[in-house]
């Protein structure tokens, strides 16, 4: 379990120091507090993760300390009165991220302290785990066909370094550079997967080749030859053709595939479409961040709360997450303030509605990026690329004015 901070607000000393005990085996590191007065300045002095409050105590206080620490929003889980159900909706509606019973269970605080870290793009990597090369992310959405894939190809091209730089115009700021790396492109879409066609490559060999070829699997060089090189410089490692191979790559070759790609790349960037099994999800435990795409409607959006309920519930995960608008229609269905609403958290990048490009892209095979890098799609990816990476924006003018949903520099 990740040792992120957390903050205990409990007047009544039995609930605090059983919420002490509970989340301190789990591996959180907890500081305790019994009013919000005291809440407020420890947030101040050592911001918290997440604060885990009782409910009676910190009535009427949700949203100030939501805001304590200036630096951004911190979530709050309540601890409820047991088996009163409109204490718990009054909660939620005072500004509380999630509501749980004072007769909870430890493997139910467990999973939703997790979820909303998970939610809220906090959770860390355990700082005693030594650092393997290769860093790993993964795009995932729980939705087909809102662009995944396109966001996953324009990404790996950015972190290449492989896309010209837009140009800034007369007296503007340049835009941060991204540091060029080396970087490997896997599809692992493995029925339908499309990233060979975004990049406009033919690949002669593919993942489900590489999986079956068990000396290659042991031998770096040999798996090198699976890979196609993209002109950005950025290689692919080509979901199969037919889509029956999917049933033939277990979860051991791809763990494999992994092992032996690692060590030679900067970051290994997944593609891993819209449907969760044993290698998807291995891959989101895995994984140093997620980018989870959004399509802003209301089924999209109930289907990222279910994938995220179920990944709390199932999957250890590591990962920064990371959730990206994409406006795939001209038509604004829902308002980024009904988005975070409904989610709970800030979309960590919007990428806006293109009448041609992002299609012409698609259809040719150039990423949106490298045809076209100073339009407004091309500098949300490059934002989103950067954001993953954890890099701030320069030009704190240009923050103020792009004030809608992106958020920089994300723990």
């Amino acid at each position: 379990m990740p040792p992120n901070p957390l903050l205990i607000c409990a007047a009544a000393e039995p609930l605090r120091a059983h919420l002490e005990e509970t989340l301190t085996a789990s591996g959180y590191s907890v500081s305790l507090v019994a009013s919000p007065a005291e809440a407020a300045t420890a947030m101040r002095d050592r911001p918290a993760d997440l604060i885990v409050a009782e409910g009676l105590a910190v009535s009427g206080a949700i949203q100030r300390l939501r805001t304590a620490s200036g630096n951004g929003t911190t979530p709050i889980l309540i601890v409820a009165p047991a088996r009163d159900l409109e204490a718990r909706i009054a909660f939620l509606e005072a500004g509380a991220d999630d509501v749980i019973p004072a007769t909870f269970e430890r493997n139910e605080l467990e999973s939703r302290v997790l979820a909303l870290l998970v939610r809220f793009g906090s959770v860390r990597p355990d700082a005693g785990n030594g650092a393997a090369a290769g860093e790993l992310l993964a795009f995932f959405s729980p939705k087909g066909g809102v662009g995944t894939t396109t966001l996953a190809v324009n990404a790996a091209v950015l972190l290449a370094d492989g896309a010209p730089a837009p140009d800034a115009g007369r007296g503007a700021a340049p835009a941060p550079a991204l540091p060029g790396s080396r970087v490997l492109l896997i599809d692992l879409d493995l029925q339908f997967g499309q990233v060979a066609t975004h990049l406009n490559l033919v690949p002669r060999f593919d993942l489900a080749g590489l999986a079956s070829d068990e000396p290659a699997l042991a031998d770096p060089e040999l798996a090198n030859s699976y890979l196609t090189r993209h002109s950005s410089g950025v290689a692919v490692l080509a979901a199969p053709t037919n889509p029956e191979a999917d049933h033939r790559v277990t979860l051991d070759q791809v763990q494999r595939i992994v092992e032996i790609f690692r060590p030679s790349f900067d970051q290994l960037v997944f593609d891993l479409g819209s449907r969760i099994d044993a290698r998807s999800l291995w891959v989101l435990e895995q994984a140093d961040t997620h980018v989870l795409v959004i399509f802003p409607e209301v089924a999209a959006l109930r289907a990222m709360s279910l994938l995220l309920s179920f990944l709390a519930e199932t999957a250890a995960l590591r990962a920064q997450t990371h959730f990206v608008v994409n406006h795939i229609f001209p038509k604004e269905l829902l308002k980024t303030r009904d988005i975070e609403n409904l989610l709970r958290a800030r979309p960590a990048a919007e990428i806006p509605y293109t009448d041609v490009e992002m299609i012409r892209a698609v259809n040719e095979g150039v990423p949106l990026v490298i045809g076209h890098p100073a339009s407004p799609a091309a500098a949300a990816l490059r934002r989103m690329a950067q954001t993953m990476l954890g890099i701030r924006l320069a030009e704190a003018g240009t923050r103020k004015q792009e004030r809608k949903s992106f958020r920089f520099g994300r723990r």
